[in-house]
């Protein structure tokens, strides 16, 4: 589903990402666990096309390289929700216009189309009756569920969280952790960016380890079952050895071995040959006009 290939990204004379490389498949959860600085935000906005690498390639589902356009960056990022540590909510809209919002940016202005899916994702965080409150009436644990549900309101392949549980005190982290968890099981892919290591190992995925733009290893959470691996192709059964073969037993005078008794059909008579065939050119039909006439002199 995502995958970086020797991308490296250059801001200035700083290197942000040095020649990483990894994948992750559909309906995974993974971590990057790193302090400030290491390069967990660039890897974000690579994979929604806001950068571009400086060297490397990165893929997202179909969307492979840079220099896509901008119909092609609308497509990549509906199929991406996003959640910002810093929430990102319009301060002049209620919650249910703020989550409404990414419905009609996604094309869909019906109500009948728009409505539902409000209240579903909604109900989903929890914020139903709060859907005509203004973000700076909400705490901060509301206004990152409220970010959450604008980011699973068109039910994206993948759910993109930079330091989702950042800005909340202990109680409303441990609120979204399980609102995080809850839509993974449900079966968006998750990828999350973090400095804090209880959270990294609160969710169901891998933890890669990120400093200075260089990725080393992945470890596991206590409990973390990895997903079943594909199916491989059943094996063919082991051939029946033939049967033995038990020889008649001597006599006096053996006779040659007759012909085997015919047990189907006589054999169909030999095949003619088969004719090669040769596809030329028609020949041109014979005139069926007069030639036309010589022309006159100074016609």
């Amino acid at each position: 589903m995502i995958t970086f290939e020797q991308v490296s990204r250059r801001y200035g004379e700083r290197l942000a990402l040095d020649s990483v490389s990894w994948h992750m498949d559909e309906g995974e959860c993974v971590v990057f666990l790193g302090p400030s600085g290491a390069g967990k935000t660039s890897i974000l906005r690579l994979i929604t096309h806001e950068l571009q690498p400086t060297s490397g390639t990165v893929t997202v589902g179909t969307f492979r390289g840079g220099g896509l356009r901008r119909r092609q960056r609308a497509l990549l990022r509906r199929t991406l929700g996003i959640v910002y540590e810093d929430f990102r909510l319009l301060g002049d809209r209620t919650v249910f216009e703020n989550v409404a919002l990414a419905v009609r940016i996604a094309g869909q202005f019906r109500d009948d189309e728009v409505i539902p899916r409000v209240l579903f994702a909604l109900e989903e965080v929890g914020l139903q009756s709060k859907q005509t409150a203004f973000p700076l009436e909400l705490s901060f644990g509301e206004r990152q569920r409220c970010a959450i549900a604008r980011a699973i309101v068109n039910r994206p392949a993948v759910i993109l969280a930079d330091e989702p549980t950042g800005a909340l005190e202990p109680r409303s982290a441990s609120e979204i952790v399980a609102l995080l968890r809850r839509i993974h099981a449900e079966g968006a892919a998750l990828l999350v960016t973090t400095t804090r290591r209880e959270l990294a190992e609160a969710l169901p995925g891998r933890i890669i380890t990120i400093e200075d733009g260089k990725l080393y290893g992945a470890t596991f959470p206590p409990g973390y079952a990895p997903p079943p691996p594909l199916m491989a192709a059943p094996s063919r059964p082991a051939a029946e050895p033939p049967p033995a073969v038990v020889a008649p037993p001597p006599t006096a005078a053996p006779a040659p071995p007759s012909p085997p008794e015919s047990v189907a059909e006589p054999p169909p008579a030999r095949p003619a040959p088969l004719e090669i065939t040769h596809f030329a050119a028609p020949e041109p039909e014979s005139p069926t006009s007069p030639p036309p006439s010589t022309p006159v002199a100074g016609a």
